[in-house]
């Protein structure tokens, strides 16, 4: 690509026109043009739409100046079905799509800022996706306010707003004050935004698991070699979903028996133990599937998209008859309540967890307590 924005004239199979756009991957050109109104992404031909117009061009030539009408690179044909749904499934694809409410400029121009903020500060692409989300629907909430002169107490009203009116879950509370936070301690350079205040309280759930007996059934169930060994690693090592995904080939050290993990959450690396008995499955997978970089990889090459990994799980549930219920992390969950059951000290889990803290850990004990205490109920004990 010659230029840093590709113009395409492009037309659906609906004849629909739309303004086609194409540019380099978290380029400032692609930030942009995410920033426009109405803009749509379409997978299938790997470029963003905007409606074909006047509003839109307006749009277009004040934020990238250098794109001049007659510079456009040809007409693209698309399918309309695809641009909604470009990975989802083709039936739904007629639904109606969730309206992209339009900011102000000066808010659009807050969100820009944040995004750049994230880059710069390694962000894993996912948490700046969730970030930016939960911020602009900050904004939208204050469309009329300058993002600078918003107060404390109004974001406490904007999350009573939240929680009353859309029955926002606790998560998602915790997602809006994490993304409020970053905006003014890292954008605006607030020495420290305390909202600490309006944090939901954290409820004490215990993990669920899988039984080891669970964990045999599952891995029998899939019969696709590529699948198992993708549910092996996760629960052999106690890896989370986007360690997985990141995995790359050389992280493997099958001679010295370990498995690097690069950059998991909170930007650490960590070491953790290779399973002999899957030894053989990884050396049966690289010799059959050839991964170039990435450990799994997609059908393109790329990393493999998490919510495949979703799917094999789920699937895997239902042929093996398990009624618990489990997501791909409960295999961390098992991984971790196995470990101490066996005897592991919590002070090496927590270090093949990757927990920065203890107590992090220390939830699994109090489930593993439980398990070896076998304490009988007094009901058992009644002549009844």
């Amino acid at each position: 690509m010659n230029d840093p924005v590709e113009l395409f004239k492009v037309v659906d199979s609906q004849d629909k026109i739309y303004f086609g756009l194409k540019t380099v991957k978290d380029s400032r050109e692609m930030h942009l043009i995410k920033s426009c109104f109405g803009r749509i992404w379409c997978a299938e031909a790997r470029i963003w739409l905007l409606p074909y117009g006047k509003e839109s061009w307006k749009e277009i030539s004040t934020k990238l100046p250098s794109i001049k009408t007659n510079t456009h690179h040809g007409t693209i044909r698309i399918r309309s079905d695809v641009l909604y749904h470009s990975t989802s499934k083709p039936e739904k694809a007629n639904t109606t799509t969730k309206e992209v409410k339009r900011l102000s400029d000066t808010h659009e121009y807050a969100i820009l800022q944040m995004q750049e903020q994230l880059i710069v500060k390694r962000y894993q692409p996912a948490t700046q996706k969730n970030y930016l989300s939960n911020f602009r629907s900050f904004l939208a909430y204050f469309h009329d306010v300058n993002v600078r002169e918003i107060d404390k107490n109004q974001i406490r009203n904007f999350l009573l707003h939240k929680i009353k009116s859309d029955k926002i879950a606790e998560s998602t509370q915790n997602g809006l004050i994490n993304a409020i936070k970053f905006y003014y301690e890292q954008v605006e350079k607030r020495e420290r935004f305390t909202i600490y205040d309006l944090r939901p309280r954290r409820p004490k759930q215990m993990p669920g698991f899988l039984s080891k007996e669970e964990v045999v059934r599952l891995i029998a169930s899939i019969a696709n070699e590529k699948h198992r060994l993708i549910i092996k690693l996760i629960y052999s090592a106690g890896l989370r979903l986007g360690e997985l995904i990141r995995l790359k080939k050389n992280d493997i050290q099958v001679e010295k028996n370990y498995i690097l993990i690069r950059c998991s959450k909170g930007k650490k690396d960590r070491l953790v133990t290779l399973s002999e008995k899957i030894k053989a499955d990884l050396v049966s997978y690289i010799e059959r599937y050839k991964p170039h970089y990435y450990l799994i990889e997609g059908q393109d090459g790329g990393p493999y998209s998490p919510r495949s990994v979703q799917n094999i799980f789920a699937n895997a549930l239902q042929k093996a008859g398990i009624r618990t219920h489990a997501t791909v992390h409960t295999l961390r969950h098992s991984y971790a309540t196995h470990l101490i059951l066996d005897g592991t000290d919590i002070r090496l889990v927590q270090e093949l967890l990757g927990h920065s803290s203890l107590k992090t850990t220390e939830i699994y004990t109090h489930i593993t307590d439980t398990i070896k205490k076998s304490v009988k109920s007094p009901l058992d004990s009644l002549d009844i």
